[in-house]
């Protein structure tokens, strides 16, 4: 009787599920299968496996069944992960595995589900990645780092010979790591490859290498492939921090004075770049070797624009006056091509949204440097095929001095940061000609579909155009930066991805109440209407919130944007009627 008991105890703990269902019963209702509890698990059937899978890729929201088929026997879910990862090119970090209605847990074994051959399991995800060239990439570098790190003493001696150049070259592969890095990166794969690399030990890799590259000083090296390599190592470093999560950010401090030795490999300045001179290098040689120079250089500022977005990095960029210097330089040397012009203009933007930056970058020498390369016309646009010559030529440059608008325009409305008096005049002239030559929806589309551009925060933007609402006079620059604001939220609300992002962010009511705030005369306030025609032609608009009303009658009368949605409502309405004067105090003693 005690073994009969036993055995029907024992039965009943393998046919519960994790949940507390009995698994048996809901698996009978299923398939009509009254002994399923009895049938072999599959550790007891064959080594050969088939599932059905039933694909479901949230991110298009298509479907598709597809039979999978294992000689090796899986012993848990994340084992049968990493086969689904060889076969169906889906990271292990995207898989969500279903079998009927119960969600797979990675610590399970398959036998606890009482899976069988032919069985059909469910597996979501967002997109693919590529496997087989991810981990083909991360084994090159890894070859790598282990060559360079036996090999550091020889290649800093800078004694190279015919024989270790040969060897360097073999060792190294920069051509198969160019390759994996051009089949990696597109556009459309760049954020899922990205994560999966960083997911999978990429970023130490790549940090350890880089740190190895930059003790190794260029006067010495007479070898391109460790200067390729170190410009490739800087691309990958751009890209893993557009991924990057919150909870490693600490490692970027590791890595940000690595990138900023790169980038300060060589000064430059608007006379001279000063290259290498490495005696023993043929003339063929040496244009190469100015072309990875930029290239590094590129690379680097392209990292340092990611780093950019996060504002505990800002300071420590910006109180560099090399970094600032070698900015400078980078602007006015005509040497360079719009598109490093503007990678140097994109970091520098991101830099302007802080407004404890401003003291460093408010000189005579960042901002008139920012006019003048906006002032030039470059021989080098980058043209699409179905565009005319001129027009792309034209578009580059409107983009540049977009950048360099967006920039000058966060710190002339920072009254602390004092914009130098010379250029007053300067930059109202600069202001006015790109307001009215630009055309917003053009750019937008050049900046999207050429250059791939994407907006993760819409906050600096609005907060732009709430900033000189506050003050009690207006004066022409600031009339001017609020119109460029207004710009470029035309420019950044094109799609429904950054609507998307205004929404998340809170912000939509303070964009539809901006009209409101804007006196019935100005030009301003008809772009303030149109602009808001435009989104709602994306989306049906509500009217705001009365708490966001307020907010935005105080940030537009006397505190910003910033403090009008950082305080509680009550004690900003004690902190406008303190810090204001004459009718605005008035009017907010009515309003509270």
């Amino acid at each position: 009787m005690e073994n009969a008991k036993a055995k029907e105890v024992k039965n009943a703990t393998v046919t519960k599920r994790s949940d507390g269902e009995d698994w048996n019963g809901a698996r009978e209702e299923r398939c009509g299968e009254a002994n399923y509890s009895k049938r072999p698990c599959l550790s007891e059937q064959s080594k050969t496996i088939s599932f059905n899978v039933l694909l479901l890729r949230t991110s298009h929201n298509t479907t598709t069944n597809r039979t999978f088929t294992t000689t090796k026997f899986p012993e848990s879910v994340a084992a049968l992960k990493l086969a689904i990862q060889e076969e169906f090119q889906v990271s292990v970090y995207d898989q969500k595995l279903s079998f009927g209605s119960t969600v797979m847990a990675d610590g399970e074994s398959l036998d606890f589900y009482r899976l069988k051959d032919g069985d059909q399991i469910t597996l979501e995800y967002t997109t693919t990645v590529d496997v087989e060239c991810a981990f083909h990439l991360m084994s090159l570098l890894r070859n790598a780092l282990e060559f360079v790190k036996n090999e550091q003493c020889q290649l800093a001696s800078g004694k190279i010979s015919p024989e270790f150049s040969k060897m360097i070259s073999d060792t190294l592969h920069v051509k198969d790591i160019d390759q994996c890095i051009r089949q990696l990166f597109p556009s459309e794969k760049l954020l899922a490859n990205s994560d999966f690399i960083l997911k999978n030990g990429g970023l130490d890799v790549i940090t350890s290498l880089h740190s190895l590259l930059l003790k190794q000083t260029w006067d010495n090296i007479c070898h391109l492939d460790l200067q390729y390599l170190e410009k490739h190592v800087l691309f990958l470093l751009g890209s893993l921090y557009i991924v990057f999560p919150h909870h490693l950010k600490y490692k970027v401090v590791n890595s940000l004075d690595n990138v900023i030795g790169s980038f300060l490999r060589v000064p430059i300045s608007s006379k001279h770049i000063a290259v290498p001179q490495n005696l023993n290098l043929p003339d063929t040689t040496r244009s190469q070797q100015f072309i990875v120079l930029v290239e590094v250089l590129c690379g680097a500022i392209q990292s340092l624009t990611q780093i950019t977005e996060d504002e505990q990095h800002q300071i420590q960029i910006v109180s560099n006056q090399n970094v600032i210097k070698q900015f400078t330089g980078c602007l006015e040397t005509p040497t360079f091509t719009p598109s490093m012009h503007i990678n140097v203009l994109c970091c520098l933007e991101n830099l302007s949204y802080n407004a404890y930056t401003h003291k460093y970058l408010s000189n005579v020498d960042v901002i008139g440097a920012l006019m003048k390369v906006a002032e030039r016309t470059s021989s080098h646009p980058i043209q699409l095929e179905d565009m005319d010559p001129e027009l792309c030529l034209k578009l580059e440059s409107d983009l540049v001095m977009y950048f360099g608008v967006m920039v000058i325009s966060h710190l002339a409305l920072n009254k602390a940061a004092l914009l130098p008096e010379q250029l007053s005049s300067q930059v109202e002239f600069f202001l006015t000609r790109f307001l009215r030559s630009v055309d917003c929806s053009l750019l937008h589309t050049w900046m999207v579909k050429t250059r791939g551009f994407r907006w993760q925060d819409t906050f600096p933007t609005v907060r732009l155009v709430y900033s000189p609402l506050c003050r009690a006079s207006l004066c022409p620059i600031d009339l001017l930066c609020f119109e460029a604001g207004v710009c470029s939220l035309h420019i950044i609300l094109s799609r429904d991805n950054e609507i998307q992002t205004l929404i998340k962010q809170g912000l939509l009511d303070y964009l539809i109440c901006l009209p409101w705030h804007i006196s019935e005369g100005l030009e301003a306030r008809k772009k303030a209407k149109l602009l808001l025609e435009k989104v709602g032609s994306h989306m049906p608009l509500q009217p705001p919130s009365l708490n966001n009303i307020v907010r935005s009658k105080l940030a537009a009368t006397c505190c910003g944007l910033t403090k009008a949605i950082r305080y509680d409502c009550y004690q900003l309405v004690d902190y406008c009627q303190k810090t204001s004067t004459g009718p605005y105090k008035e009017q907010i003693q009515m309003d509270k």
